[in-house]
C-alpha cells in the first residue's frame, strides 16, 4: 500500500500542480491613453495585487502613444522587478514611452496591424515641442537597450527606437530614421511571441486559457486622480488656487477667493496624495513654506531669515511633488504663461462683464458735494515736531505727535513701535519722519 501511494503521488503530482495553476487568477489591465504618473500608480497597485494573490499572470492591453519618461521608467521598473508573468498585448499601438513599458514584459503579443517603437523623447515647450538634449536621448536610449536585454531581446533594435543615429538595420530601417515595428516585423525579430487577433486568443497562446480571467477596471477615485495628476491639470490648479490667495489676502474678509483657492489646493494635493505622488510630509512642508512667507511679508520686517526659509520650502515641496527640479521649472514655466493670459483676459474682458465691480471705486467725489483734496501745506505746521510711533514702520506706519494719531512713512530704514520720531519733511498728506538718536 505504501508503495502503491507513492507510486501515485509521483505520478498524479504534476497534474494536481497543472490544476492548481489553472485555477489561478490572470489580470487584464488596460495601458490606454496617456502614460502618466496615475497610470504608473494604478499599473503598479495591479502588479502588487497579483502578487500577493499568487496569480499566473498579468496581461497589459496596450494602445498608447506615449506619455511621461518619469511614468514610463516607474512601470517598467515595477515590471521587471514583479516575480508574476507580466504579458502586454498590443492592440494598437505601443509607442514612444509605452513601447517601454511593452518591452519590460516578459512576453509580448500584437494584434495586426499594431505597431511599437517611435520613441525619441521630446520636450514640450509652450504649444510646440522640441527635441529633447542629447544626454537625455543618449540617457533613454540606454534605458531602452538594458530593458530588452533584461527580457532577453536584441538590444540594438530597442535602442534604435530611441535615437536616429544607429547603424542601418536591414529591412527594417535605415541609419538616420527611427525605428517603428510592425507586428510582422516584431514577430520576425523577437519582438512579439505570437500575432493573435484577441485576448482569448493571446490567453491560448500563453497556455493561461484554463485560467480564471479578471478584467480590471479603475475605480472612480483613480479616474479622478488620474485627471487631477495631469501635468497640465495640475499646474492650473495651482495657479488658480495662488493667485486667489493672493487676492483673497488684499480683500477684507473671507470671500469667494479664499473658498476656491482652498478647492484648488485640495484637489492639487489630495490628487498626488491619492496616487501616492506626494506623502503627507511634501503637503507639511508647502504649508510651513506658505506660512513663514506670510509671516515675512506681513508680520516680521524687512527680509531675512524667515522669507529665505518660506522660499526654500515650497520649492522643496514642489519638486517632489512633480518628481524633479527640471519637471518643476517646466511647472513654474506653465504657471507664469497661465498667469499672463489670466492678466491679460482680465484686463481685456473684467471691465465689460463687471465680475470685478467689487474691487473698483467707482463713485465720483465732486467737489460740489464737499469733497476736496488734501491741501500742499496741510500739515506744514508738524515740521520739526517730534512723536512716538504707534506702530512698526516699514516704511508706512501710524505715529502719535502731539495729541494726534497720523499715517506716516519712515525715512528708510524700518523704525520699530514705541520709538521716538521726528517729522523731516512734509509733502501733502505725505509726513515723512525719521528715528531720534539716542
Amino acid at each position: 500500500m505504501v508503495f502503491l501511494f507513492f507510486v501515485f503521488i509521483i505520478f498524479f503530482k504534476p497534474n494536481l500542480a497543472f490544476a492548481e495553476e489553472a485555477n489561478k487568477k490572470v489580470f487584464v489591465v488596460p495601458v490606454n491613453g496617456e502614460i502618466d504618473n496615475g497610470l504608473s500608480f494604478f499599473l503598479q497597485r495591479q502588479i502588487r495585487r497579483a502578487e500577493k494573490e499568487n496569480a499566473s499572470a498579468i496581461i497589459l492591453e496596450v494602445n498608447s502613444n506615449g506619455g511621461l519618461v518619469t511614468a514610463s521608467q516607474e512601470m517598467k521598473d515595477a515590471l521587471l522587478k514583479s516575480k508574476v508573468r507580466s504579458i502586454a498585448f498590443i492592440n494598437g499601438r505601443a509607442l514612444s514611452a509605452a513601447a517601454l513599458v511593452s518591452i519590460a514584459c516578459k512576453n509580448i503579443y500584437m494584434a495586426p496591424g499594431s505597431e511599437m517603437g517611435a520613441a525619441t523623447p521630446i520636450t514640450l515647450i509652450g504649444g510646440g515641442v522640441k527635441a529633447a538634449e542629447p544626454k537625455f536621448v543618449s540617457a533613454f536610449e540606454g534605458e531602452f537597450g538594458a530593458t530588452a536585454e533584461a527580457r532577453n531581446r536584441e538590444p540594438s533594435l530597442a535602442k534604435a527606437m530611441v535615437n536616429p543615429n544607429h547603424d542601418s538595420i536591414e529591412g527594417i530601417c535605415p541609419r538616420g530614421e527611427i525605428l517603428t515595428l510592425t507586428a510582422e516585423s516584431a514577430f520576425k525579430h523577437g519582438y512579439c511571441d505570437q500575432i493573435t487577433a484577441t485576448l482569448t486568443a493571446v490567453l491560448r497562446a500563453a497556455s493561461l486559457e484554463n485560467s480564471e480571467v479578471e478584467s480590471i477596471v479603475p475605480t472612480s477615485s483613480e479616474i479622478i486622480a488620474r485627471y487631477l495628476t495631469n501635468p497640465t491639470v495640475s499646474t492650473l490648479l495651482f495657479t488658480i488656487a495662488f493667485w486667489c490667495m493672493v487676492i483673497e489676502f488684499y480683500i477684507p474678509g473671507f470671500g469667494i477667493f479664499g473658498i476656491l483657492s482652498i478647492i484648488c489646493f485640495a484637489l492639487f494635493f489630495g490628487g498626488h496624495l491619492f496616487a501616492y505622488m506626494a506623502g503627507f510630509e511634501i503637503l507639511i512642508i508647502f504649508v510651513v513654506g506658505l506660512v513663514l512667507l506670510l509671516l515675512e511679508i506681513f508680520v516680521i520686517p524687512g527680509f531675512g531669515l524667515t522669507g529665505i526659509t518660506g522660499i526654500l520650502c515650497l520649492c522643496v515641496s514642489i519638486i517632489q511633488l512633480y518628481g524633479g527640479f527640471v519637471e518643476a521649472l517646466y511647472a513654474i514655466g506653465y504657471l507664469l504663461l497661465y498667469t499672463a493670459i489670466a492678466v491679460y483676459l482680465i484686463y481685456k474682458i473684467a471691465p465689460k462683464l463687471g465680475i470685478f465691480n467689487f474691487l473698483i471705486l467707482k463713485e465720483k467725489m465732486k467737489t460740489e458735494e464737499g469733497f476736496v483734496a488734501v491741501a500742499p501745506d496741510a500739515h506744514i505746521d508738524l515740521l520739526g515736531l517730534q512723536g512716538v510711533t504707534l506702530s512698526i514702520c516699514r516704511p508706512s506706519g501710524i505715529a502719535k505727535i502731539g495729541s494726534e494719531r497720523y499715517d506716516v512713512v519712515s525715512e528708510g530704514d524700518f523704525i520699530e513701535k514705541g520709538e521716538h520720531i521726528i517729522v523731516k519733511k512734509v509733502d501733502g498728506n505725505k509726513i515723512v519722519v525719521k528715528k531720534m538718536e539716542a
